[in-house]
Parts: structure tokens; C-alpha cells; sequence
């Protein structure tokens, strides 16, 4: 781990912070403005809360994971930082996907 590059701290960081946000949202049933939807959104309005947690938190939880995967594979090897690079962008794709469809279903 010779050079660290401070971005994929940031990104690991952000990973684990998803996967936190995801747990803490299945347990309290609390949605977190800001991360999970906009800090517009009045998470009270949704038409089915509950579906929209239930549907979001496996895709939440492996965006999340993905985006430490990523991070970690650009801190271990350098030579790895393409597939890597391509995991994060493949956990974003999955977080936006899956995010434009809850809120079809849950909250429009």
C-alpha cells in the first residue's frame, strides 16, 4: 500500500457510511434525508413507507458494499483501480436504478 490515495478513503468511508444508513433504516424504520432521498423529500408523505424501506435496503446495502469493494481494490493493488473504478460506477448505476423505482412505487 505504497501511495493512498485519499479519494478512495473518502469513497471506502462513504461505502461504509450507505451500509450504516441502510442497517439504521431496517431497524428504526427512519428514512435518512439527505443519503437515502433528497432533503426536500417529507419522508412522512410517502404512500408506503414500510415498501420503500424494504425494497431499498438490499440495493442500498450492496451499493454500499460495492463502493468499499471498489475502494478497496484501488488501495490494495494500483493495477486494479480500472475493475475497481468500474464496480463504483456499477454500485452508483444500481443505487439510481433502484432509487427512481422506490420512488415510483413508494412515493409518488
Amino acid at each position: 500500500m505504497g501511495n493512498v490515495n485519499i479519494f478512495d478513503l473518502l469513497i471506502g468511508a462513504s461505502g461504509v457510511y450507505l451500509i450504516y444508513i441502510a442497517v439504521v433504516m431496517k431497524k428504526t424504520g427512519e428514512i435518512k434525508t439527505g443519503v437515502i432521498v433528497s432533503k426536500e423529500m417529507d419522508v412522512n408523505k410517502m404512500k408506503d413507507k414500510k415498501g420503500f424501506i424494504d425494497y431499498m435496503f438490499g440495493r442500498v446495502l450492496l451499493a454500499g458494499a460495492l463502493i468499499v469493494l471498489s475502494a478497496a481494490g484501488n488501495l490494495a493493488v494500483t493495477g486494479l483501480n480500472i475493475a475497481a473504478d468500474a464496480v463504483f460506477i456499477a454500485a452508483l448505476i444500481i443505487y439510481m436504478v433502484a432509487y427512481r423505482k422506490a420512488r415510483k412505487l413508494f412515493i409518488d
